[in-house]
């Protein structure tokens, strides 16, 4: 298991630890984050910390792991059984879940990023949705930006598929603070002593009202949204061209089909 789990004074850490692959999830990662989410809830009732390790805070999805998810069976485990249900479980946390942004967050790890109530971001941090250079698309971020940092700028993110640096990433709303790369613990720390200062309930009852509209409607949006990817999307000669181009390390030939 390379998604690691840890209490410190009574704060559920939840790291991502395999820098080898600048902490790309396959379907195992994505299932243990969803359970240590789980975990966190019974065990220590508070904000939740995800964050990465090495100089990645996730590079989304494991371009390598794409063959296995051919058939629409095993696309639909992977991205509804897999990547939605860590949406989800981010989103339905009772508590507000803080992402500590270390390092590169790309793809699904900026979605990540996305969807966490705060995050504080390394000033060396960047931020890309670049699906679309693969011949897929940015199913999460279209779902549930327009419910985090307005339509225009999801447009220009998802559309234009730009590298934000963590200052630019703040301009967009998908970061709260930017902090020195050696700072970041100290302000995560900070962070989630200034939430735990107020009510539990309070805090419960905050965070339910604060996603109800991402609950309600962007979920169910990103449902619909991964599924189109996979009945749609992962039979395209674009995807298999793009992924083929990506592992060979050349720039892709799309045909639109």
């Amino acid at each position: 298991m390379y998604v690691g789990y840890e209490v410190r004074e009574g704060t559920a850490w939840i790291r991502i630890e395999r820098p080898e692959k600048l902490n790309a999830l396959d379907l195992s990662g994505w299932h243990h984050i969803t359970e240590h989410l789980a975990r966190a809830a019974d065990e220590a009732p508070g904000p939740v910390v995800l964050t990465g390790t090495g100089r990645a805070f996730c590079a989304g999805d494991d371009i390598a792991t794409f063959q296995e998810h051919a058939t629409p069976e095993q696309g639909m485990d992977f991205f509804i059984g897999g990547l939605y249900r860590t949406i989800e479980a981010i989103a339905t946390h009772p508590y507000p879940v803080v992402a500590a942004v270390n390092g590169l967050a790309y793809g699904g790890g900026c979605e990540l990023v996305l969807v966490s109530d705060l995050a504080i971001a390394s000033a060396d941090a960047t931020f890309s949705l670049p699906e679309g250079r693969i011949g897929a698309w940015p199913t999460v971020a279209v779902a549930v930006a327009p419910h985090v940092s307005g339509r225009k700028l999801a447009g220009e993110l998802s559309y234009e598929m730009p590298a934000l640096d963590a200052a630019e990433a703040r301009r967009f709303g998908i970061v709260n603070r930017v902090v020195p790369p050696m700072g970041l613990e100290d302000e995560v720390r900070a962070t989630v002593a200034r939430i735990r200062a107020a009510s539990p309930h309070a805090i419960r009852q905050t965070k339910r009202f604060l996603t109800e509209e991402l609950v309600s409607v962007g979920l169910p949006k990103v449902r619909r949204a991964l599924t189109a990817l996979v009945e749609e999307t992962l039979p395209t000669h674009d995807l298999r061209e793009g992924t083929a181009a990506f592992l060979e390390k050349r720039a892709p030939v799309f045909d639109g089909k």
